[in-house]
């Protein structure tokens, strides 16, 4: 039995550190839906359904939070957590619908682009399953090396973007609009680590305020 079921059991806590779990599955299947887009598709439809049903989860956590059965101490944290998970979410949404919106022509460039955010797909994939590993954490030190491992993608990540900032300013094969999405595409990618190691942060504050 992991740390959270052993110390919240059937309490309220447990029931929203439970629903957050449900939001690193939405952003995992939102992150699928975008590896299709990087590849070719132009159908945002499922994806936008993916982030309203985060959308409505963290509307529905938020108001469990703030009802009253939440322990003081852990307010605060649980509301930045739900939001920092949900705004993952939104930042692949917003990410997939960049690229459908790119009408970019050279395919040097494109396809350069294509490799990279695969790439950085694929780190997003594996912080998103860490970050659902750390719910099941049998101590919180085993949450910490969980997370220390989420640190070291969402470095991974970082060479990436500046590579593609590197290209974008450096390259003499860019016109302003795939200069422009080079970076959009970048950084939108980087947010989204971000937000796993930030999730990651709050998931660990969490366990640590619970056995303190």
């Amino acid at each position: 039995m992991n740390i959270l079921n052993r110390i919240l059991g059937g309490s309220y806590e447990k029931q929203i550190m439970d629903r957050g779990k449900k939001i690193i599955d939405h952003a995992t299947t939102a992150n699928r839906l975008l590896v299709k887009i990087v590849k070719g598709s132009k159908d945002l439809k499922e994806i936008k359904r993916v982030e309203r049903l985060s959308d409505n989860e963290v509307f529905e956590i938020s108001g469990a939070i703030t009802s009253g059965g939440i322990a003081p101490n852990l307010i605060d944290d649980m509301i930045r957590f739900v939001d920092t998970e949900d705004t993952i979410v939104d930042t692949i949404f917003n990410l997939s619908r960049a690229i459908v919106r790119y009408k970019g022509k050279n395919r040097k460039v494109n396809g350069y682009i294509t490799r990279n955010l695969l790439d950085l797909t694929d780190l997003i994939n594996r912080a998103l399953v860490l970050l659902h590993q750390m719910h099941d954490a049998q101590t919180v030190d085993e949450a910490k090396r969980i997370r220390e491992k989420i640190e070291v993608i969402e470095q991974m990540g970082d060479e990436i973007k500046d590579a593609m900032l590197d290209y974008a300013f450096e390259s003499k094969d860019l016109d302003f609009r795939s200069f422009y999405y080079v970076q959009s595409a970048a950084y939108f990618a980087d947010d989204i680590l971000d937000g796993c190691e930030d999730s990651s942060d709050m998931i660990l504050s969490i366990m640590r305020s619970i056995v303190t």
